[in-house]
C-alpha cells in the first residue's frame, strides 16, 4: 500500500466500525452495560448514595485483567502464527515434492505425472477441509467415483491420500523407474505432509484450557459490574459512553481471541486456507509441466 493511500484506508476502517462483527456481536451487551450503568446513576441520585470506593482498587484490578487479556491474546496470536507456518511449509513442501518428481520421472511417463500433479493438490484441499471436520469431494480433482466412496468414508483422508502416493512411489520403485537415492528423498518427502498435518491437528485439537477462558470471562464480569463507582461521581451521566467503549475494549481483545485460536475455519480472521490451496494446486501443475 502506498503512503497516500494509508490515511483513507485508515479512515474508511473507521467510518466502518459499525460493520464490524465484534461490533456486531457484542451489540446487544454493550446496550446492557449502558443500560446498568445508567441504572446505578441514576440509583444514587434518587438514593443520595455517595459511595466512592479508592480508585487505586479499580487501577490494581485493571494491571491484572490487563495482563490476563495480553496472555490471552498472545496465546490465540502464537496458535495463529504457527498455523501459518505449517501452512507455508505445505506449499513449500509441495513445490519441492513436485520438483523433485518432475525430475526424476520419466518423461514418458505421463499418467505417473498426471497422479502426482493431482495428488499433491488433493492432499492440500483434503488437509483443509479435515481440520474444519468434514471433506468436499468436488474439490478433489481426477477422482473416479469409486474412490470417491472410499474417501467419503475414510476417517482420515489426508492419510489416505499420503498413503496412495507412497503406494504409486513403491510401484515406480519396483519397476525400476526410480532409484534407491531417489526413492528416499522422495519418501522424506511424504513424511513432512504427514507432520505438517499433525502440526495442524494438535493446534485443533488442543484448544486454550477451558477454566482459564471461564476465569476470565468471569473476572471481565466482575470488573464491569463495580467500575462505574469509579467515575460515577466525576463524570455523571458521561460514565455511560466511558463504560460502553471500557467493556467494548476489553470483551472485544476476548472475542478477537476466541476467533484466533482456531486457525483453520472460515472466520474473517482465519488463515486463508482455501486459497493457499488453489496457489499449490497452480504451481504444482506448472511445475509438472500441466494444465
Amino acid at each position: 500500500m502506498k503512503t497516500d493511500d494509508k490515511f483513507p484506508f485508515w479512515f474508511s476502517a473507521i467510518t466502518t466500525f459499525h460493520k464490524t462483527k465484534v461490533l456486531v456481536l457484542l451489540l446487544s451487551s454493550l446496550v446492557v452495560v449502558g443500560a446498568y450503568t445508567w441504572l446505578l446513576i441514576y440509583t444514587e441520585h434518587i438514593l443520595g448514595i455517595d459511595f466512592k470506593p479508592d480508585k487505586a482498587i479499580f487501577s490494581l484490578l485493571g494491571i491484572v485483567l490487563g495482563l490476563l487479556l495480553v496472555f490471552r491474546t498472545n496465546t490465540a496470536y502464537e496458535r495463529w502464527w504457527e498455523g501459518r507456518r505449517l501452512l507455508g511449509q505445505l506449499v513449500n513442501n509441495s513445490r519441492n515434492f513436485a520438483m523433485k518428481l518432475h525430475a526424476f520421472l520419466p518423461e514418458s511417463d505421463f499418467k505417473s505425472r498426471k497422479f502426482f500433479a493431482v495428488m499433491i493438490p488433493n492432499y492440500a484441499f483434503a488437509m483443509k477441509e479435515h481440520l474444519r471436520e468434514g471433506i468436499i469431494l468436488k474439490e478433489l480433482e481426477d477422482t473416479e467415483d469409486e474412490w470417491k466412496n472410499i474417501l467419503r468414508d475414510h476417517p482420515h483422508v489426508p492419510n489416505k491420500i499420503a498413503g496412495l502416493m507412497i503406494m504409486k512411489l513403491n510401484q515406480l520403485y519396483k519397476k525400476g523407474a526410480l532409484t534407491n537415492e531417489q526413492m528416499l528423498i522422495l519418501d522424506k518427502q511424504v513424511e513432512v505432509f504427514t507432520d505438517i498435518v499433525g502440526g495442524c491437528e494438535r493446534i485443533k485439537k488442543t484448544p486454550i484450557p477451558l477454566s482459564y477462558r471461564i476465569h476470565l470471562k468471569k473476572f471481565i464480569f466482575l470488573y464491569t459490574l463495580i467500575l462505574p463507582f469509579g467515575f460515577i461521581h466525576d463524570l455523571g451521566y458521561w460514565t455511560i459512553p466511558v463504560m460502553i467503549i471500557i467493556f467494548y475494549a476489553f470483551v472485544g481483545l476476548e472475542v478477537i481471541g476466541e476467533e484466533i485460536e482456531d486457525p483453520f475455519g472460515t472466520d474473517a480472521n482465519d488463515l486463508p486456507t482455501d486459497q493457499i490451496s488453489e496457489t499449490i494446486r497452480k504451481n504444482v501443475k506448472d511445475i509438472m509441466g500441466l494444465k
